[in-house]
């Protein structure tokens, strides 16, 4: 791998920290799984660089001839208990579909306002995201640590997905709350 990989790594390792002591800063309450309630409105920008073989902590990545680029928005709908559900409008390499696509998912949030989300598509395609709560639960910040596409998918050096694969992606959210969930 090359040096520069590592750098940026360690960038964005420090910028989660420092986005966790600023939730931290923000309340000192501590977060919960209610803390994500109501709908938020997000926007997405990756690129998927290859498919995965071998386990962690040396897994294999075989590369695509391209990167996949990845752009999305999404209105995710969190229930305040651990689930939801998205509709989400997915570019690929400036190919879009003719609608949105609608996913669900389920949550965890640990007191230090960290959490992971993980998402399942009607296809068996599941992504999950690693994240930060800021601003008293108001906006959050994600990467995704794994994808899985269930079958097809682009043919990389040495590997295809037709069995199903895990794709090496590199991906950044931001969700924005648009609007509160319904108190019972």
């Amino acid at each position: 791998m090359s040096n520069g990989f590592f750098k940026k790594a360690a960038t964005a390792a420090i910028a989660l920290l420092s986005l966790n002591s600023l939730a931290h800063a923000e309340d000192n309450a501590a977060c919960t799984t209610a803390t994500l309630k109501g709908a938020y409105g997000g926007s997405l920008h990756a690129e998927a660089l290859g498919i995965l073989t071998g386990t962690a902590p040396n897994p294999v990545l075989h590369r695509y001839a391209a990167p996949v680029l990845i752009d999305n928005v999404s209105l995710a709908t969190f229930d305040g208990a651990g689930t939801g559900t998205q509709e989400d409008f997915t570019v690929l390499n400036g190919i879009a579909p003719d609608s949105f696509a609608n996913e669900t998912f389920s949550y965890t949030v640990n007191a230090d306002c960290t959490g992971e989300l993980r998402v399942t598509f009607p296809n068996g395609n599941t992504i999950t995201q690693k994240f930060v709560i800021v601003d008293n639960g108001n906006e959050f910040f994600s990467v995704t640590s794994s994808q899985h596409i269930a079958s097809g998918g682009p043919p990389a050096q040495g590997a295809s997905c037709d069995q199903g694969c895990d794709v090496a992606i590199q991906a950044s959210r931001h969700s924005v709350r648009v609007r509160q969930g319904q108190e019972h």
